[in-house]
């Protein structure tokens, strides 16, 4: 991509993007297996790990363009969010405080540590390390969200403009299988959709069941808090949707669909099998 690209001219100059280009790789295997052709996105070449780079890059270059370094990030949010705001942190020169379940594995705590970040283990689980980030938010500090903002989703649809260069402007796919936690991603990808003119491409959303908030919401007509949540996938673990997400389920074709945990594990082994042997 030369300086003129796509993502410049949607506020993605390359010069100070966090995130970088993934390639869109075609599964000969996998596109024999279910008759169609099936390409991967390979977002797990992102710095931090995850497509959160996207959304949580955008959000925090966003934060120091208007206040200056002279901030902290403080970020509770999951797992593959706080990775991405300990990066960013020291990408960005500025301070982070991550907090993370007690629980939380050694080599996570060592991968945040190492960029710089300071480290807090509190409560057993996210929901009660999220609300102890929130508290620490003071002068200058800045809650780094998930899913629910602007600049996050604006981050996220970054990656149907680097679909649009790779598949050609008039070479839509027949679908797009997202992934679906608190909604960031989905929203992204929904209105990088709409603004290249895919506006027919539909977004098959997935979710787990025990932490299907989306299908719940889409089915009630509105927002719904799921009482508890159980799935062993802990990064699309969310009791609720972005309020966003089923606003724009309204008026781009979505598809929520629900799967166990174990289909979840299934896919995982027969992708990394496709893929990698």
């Amino acid at each position: 991509m030369d300086d003129s690209s796509d993502d410049e001219q949607h506020g993605f100059p390359n010069s100070q993007t966090l995130h970088v280009y993934t390639p869109l790789i075609h599964s000969p295997k996998l596109s024999v297996k279910l008759d169609c052709n099936i390409y991967y996105k390979l977002e797990n070449l992102q710095p931090s790990g995850s497509v959160k780079m996207r959304g949580v890059g955008n959000f925090c270059y966003k934060a120091v363009e208007s206040r200056g370094t002279d901030i902290h990030l403080v970020c509770g949010s999951s797992m593959n969010t706080a990775l991405a705001v300990a990066y960013c942190a020291r990408q960005l020169n500025v301070n982070a405080i991550i907090v993370m379940p007690k629980e939380t594995p050694s080599s996570i705590c060592d991968a945040i540590r190492l960029e710089g970040a300071q480290l807090i283990l509190f409560g057993e689980n996210w929901a009660a390390a999220e609300s102890h980030a929130r508290k620490l938010v003071k002068r200058n500090g800045i809650y780094v969200p998930s899913a629910d903002h602007e600049h996050i989703w604006d981050g996220y649809s970054s990656i149907i403009y680097e679909l649009k260069a790779q598949l050609g402007d008039n070479n839509p796919p027949a679908a797009i299988v997202c992934p679906v936690g608190g909604g960031g991603l989905l929203n992204g990808v929904i209105m990088g959709l709409q603004e290249i003119g895919w506006k027919e491409v539909p977004v098959i959303a997935v979710e787990t069941h025990g932490s299907n908030a989306f299908q719940a919401s889409v089915v009630a007509g509105k927002l719904v808090k799921l009482s508890k949540i159980s799935t062993i996938a802990s990064g699309l673990a969310s009791s609720s949707i972005s309020s966003k997400s089923l606003e724009l389920s309204l008026v781009h074709p979505v598809v929520p669909f629900a799967v166990s945990d174990a289909m979840a594990a299934d896919a995982v082994r027969l992708f990394a099998g496709k893929f990698f042997t």
